[in-house]
């Protein structure tokens, strides 16, 4: 439910400069909700800075407002902080180093694992995604959807739900999606873009990390590792995460796939988990310092491709087993 609080505290008249930001790895919904919520604060009278550590991935280089992003961590002078689509304020890397402890900070997330770590927390797990919680401020404040804006929270919305696959699609995300297509958005196209526009090398390094799925002996978990040199060769490949899992993920009889992606640099793994619907891949990104929802999780650890997937796929055969 939202809180009277956190709308006064949107609406006040001395904070005439926001920052926004979401989380590292941006996807579709935090690049979403965040331009969606930068557009409704301006609508709102306020100055909006959004500030990125990462660029948007190519796919989304579409969105009204993607361009005015800013990724120099310079220091900013603003009078209170929106943190969309967050477990954790340290999930938006660098950008944390422009976060002062005097200024409010407002954390607006659906993750079921996000820690409270605003002055003001709107958290809804049962939203499917922060887009769809964005959309609902515009109706509370009183501020009109615009076309632009339809784009943006659809958009987040196609993204965080697995084109309304996920079980956090609910009746009230096919509500919102129908009154947004009425300010008359190409859905056709927002789709192409973000789902069917794939490079031809981007395809080739597909086939070869479908080549290398694995799974356990009960073909319950499988899993698939994204190598660092292939994303060397092609550096859009690391954004694919939900394009490749699936292939791990609609396996007959698997119910928890994951996808390991080396980073060699920093001797880390970054590990996408992905639920069938039994297993709570929230608490397993748990164990691994990491978290999100039950049915889609990430977590990053230290060590190498090998010792990570013989430790990831041994704790995710203990949920299994239970």
């Amino acid at each position: 439910m939202l809180q009277k609080k956190l709308l006064d505290e949107l609406r006040k008249k001395s904070h005439k400069t926001y920052l926004v930001s979401a989380h590292i790895h941006l996807e579709g919904d935090a690049l979403g909700s965040e331009l969606a919520m930068a557009r409704l604060l301006r609508a709102l009278g306020k100055k909006v800075i959004v500030v990125n550590e990462d660029f948007a991935p190519l796919e989304y280089e579409f969105l009204p407002g993607v361009g005015d992003i800013r990724h120099e961590m310079k220091k900013i002078d603003y009078d209170a902080a929106v943190i969309v689509d967050c477990s954790d304020v340290s999930r938006i890397g660098k950008v944390a180093s422009l976060i002062c402890d005097n200024k409010p900070m407002i954390n607006i997330d659906h993750h079921i694992s996000n820690t409270m770590f605003g002055d003001f927390n709107w958290v809804k797990p049962k939203a499917s995604c922060a887009s769809e919680m964005v959309y609902e401020l515009y109706g509370a404040l009183g501020v009109e959807i615009k076309k632009e804006d339809a784009i943006l929270l659809y958009t987040g919305i196609l993204a965080d739900t697995g084109s309304f696959r996920y079980a956090t699609t609910s009746a009230w995300t096919h509500e919102v999606v129908s009154r947004l297509m009425r300010h008359n958005i190409d859905v056709y196209q927002i789709h192409r873009r973000i789902n069917e526009s794939f490079s031809f090398r981007t395809i080739q390094l597909f086939g070869k990390i479908i080549a290398s799925i694995e799974t356990d002996e009960t073909g319950k978990i499988a899993w698939l590792v994204m190598r660092q040199h292939m994303v060397k060769i092609e550096p859009t490949l690391a954004d694919q995460t939900d394009a490749l899992i699936q292939f791990a993920r609609s396996l007959k009889g698997v119910e928890v796939a994951l996808l390991f992606k080396e980073v060699r640099k920093s001797r880390e793994v970054r590990i996408n988990l992905r639920s069938t619907g039994k297993v709570d891949v929230n608490a397993l990104a748990h164990v691994f310092g990491g978290g999100g929802h039950r049915m889609a999780s990430g977590a990053t650890v230290r060590g190498s491709l090998k010792q990570v997937v013989a430790r990831v796929v041994f704790e995710a055969k203990r949920k299994v087993g239970r």
